[in-house]
């Protein structure tokens, strides 16, 4: 749930401690909300084999 948030916040909040470009900002917010989902899938795949 961290990384998808941490995500959002890249993509929309303008002040941040890092300086990115628009693109730059877009592909790193994208980059860790499709690794959050990987992580939420592998986490109900492990629970179900439970």
């Amino acid at each position: 749930m961290s990384y998808f948030v941490l995500g959002l916040m890249i993509i929309f909040l303008k002040k941040l401690p890092i300086s990115l470009n628009a693109n730059a900002r877009w592909a790193f917010g994208i980059l860790l909300i499709v690794y959050s989902f990987i992580r939420f899938v592998r986490l109900m795949k492990s629970n179900q084999e439970e």
